[in-house]
């Protein structure tokens, strides 16, 4: 018996790119662009618009992000420490298999 198993897993540079992809867009007020990144269904339980006020707020509140470094791998997510130019937050971040965000959350550090 012949057993084949296809593993599709993120990985370090993948969580890279989307951090990356979240600081650039989230320091040019482009949070369309993060919440499009979203899968079907944390789009479904978290309103665009909802999205796009919370996300104008935290950069009204923060200012921009200045830096970003991974903290460590939680149940909920790979955690990254974000400085922003007034505070420091917490994202905790998770990708589907096909590298869609399912989890989101900045909370405080």
């Amino acid at each position: 018996m012949l057993s084949i198993q296809i593993c599709i897993s993120q990985t370090d540079d993948d969580y890279d790119q989307e951090l990356k992809k979240i600081s650039t867009s989230f320091n040019s007020k482009d949070f369309k662009s993060i919440y499009t990144s979203f899968d079907a269904s944390y789009q479904s339980t978290n309103p665009e618009a909802d999205f796009i006020k919370m996300m104008g707020d935290y950069f009204s509140e923060l200012g921009q992000i200045t830096s970003s470094e991974f903290w460590m791998e939680g149940e909920a997510g790979n955690c990254y420490l974000l400085e922003f130019d007034n505070a420091s937050m917490v994202l905790i971040l998770k990708l589907s298999a096909d590298k869609k965000i399912t989890q989101f959350t900045i909370d405080e550090y």
